[in-house]
């Protein structure tokens, strides 16, 4: 009973392990997925607006996001300072994402597709928002990295 507890509470304690990678190497992997060159570059000011996340509270991040309002196409990975704090980004992350779902509800339907698409998680201190046609590839990309 004794290995059995130590292996389970092993394995909860790995499965939100996360390497430090830093995010210059992050964005330089996910960049070359073939798509994000044409999003823009929100900065602070976008990050607040979409995700309420100030950029002096956590250790790094990288977003883009697609110009226009009618294209739900979005990408942000945020380094939390820590594990515990990552949890916060992630309700902002996913309350995101139920705010574009009832945007295009209706009468978006490839934006609708898209964000039932979406990939919205937290691993360690890294918390990531993907959307978009290529939302899993990045998805793989960023946990090969962590």
């Amino acid at each position: 009973m004794v290995i059995f507890l130590v292996v389970y509470l092993g394995r909860l304690y790995v499965s939100d392990y996360a390497a430090d990678v830093s995010m210059d190497k992050i964005s330089a992997s996910l960049e070359q997925v073939s798509g994000l060159t044409d999003l823009s570059e929100p900065g602070v000011s976008g990050l607040r607006r979409f995700y309420q996340i100030d950029e002096n509270d956590i250790d790094s991040y990288f977003f883009r996001k697609a110009a226009s309002p009618m294209s739900v196409d979005e990408v942000l990975v945020v380094k939390a300072n820590s594990s515990s704090e990552a949890g916060a980004y992630l309700e902002a992350a996913q309350a995101h994402l139920e705010s574009q779902k009832n945007i295009f509800e209706g009468y978006g339907t490839d934006q609708m597709a898209l964000l039932g698409e979406a990939s919205v998680e937290k691993r360690g201190a890294y918390v990531w928002y993907f959307c978009g046609e290529n939302a899993q590839e990045l998805r793989q990309a960023l946990l090969s990295m962590i």
